[in-house]
């Protein structure tokens, strides 16, 4: 296995990664627009990318065992780190720069989930204290005079009145 498939693979993930960026700004907009239709179509197509990430990273992860497997390298975890122990410094610099670029993606994709997160839950409490504005609390509604203890009818008062 050549580094160039590897490398490939990397740039496979950052390609997949900058499409499941551009879902993720496409769901803020419809969070902010209300739009559930669309936005549980988007959900869907965003599912099935992550999946596609996921099947992209094992890839990977199999091309760098085989890659050390080849080279009778004793390396359990495929990381980049472990990898660039074993490659000649010309291959490094690329190596590097792609997984920065991961990175940064990466980083930008959990800062929009984070506000997508963050806009759903504003959304929840808007919805729950419009919900408490429109129901009162039960307990707070009294249709009894205030001097009168609860439960407790005053003296000389009877439900059955006998002058009737």
């Amino acid at each position: 296995m050549s580094i160039k498939a590897i490398l490939e693979a990397m740039v496979l993930l950052i390609q997949q990664h900058k499409e499941l960026n551009e879902l993720s700004s496409q769901k803020m907009e419809l969070i902010k627009a209300n739009d559930m239709e669309q936005l549980s179509e988007l959900l869907k197509n965003e599912s099935k990318l992550i999946r596609v990430i996921e099947e992209t990273e094992r890839t990977r992860q199999e091309k760098m065992s085989v890659f050390f497997k080849e080279r009778n390298i004793g390396e359990t975890e495929g990381t980049v780190s472990n990898l660039a122990k074993h490659l000649p410094a010309e291959h490094q610099g690329p190596l590097f720069k792609l997984q920065e670029n991961l990175l940064q993606e990466m980083a930008r994709l959990r800062q929009t989930e984070a506000l997508n997160r963050r806009l759903l839950e504003d959304s929840l409490h808007f919805v729950q204290l419009t919900l408490d504005m429109i129901q009162p609390d039960p307990d707070a509604v009294h249709y009894s005079h205030p001097d009168r203890k609860e439960g407790k009818h005053p003296e000389g008062y009877s439900i059955f009145d006998s002058k009737a």
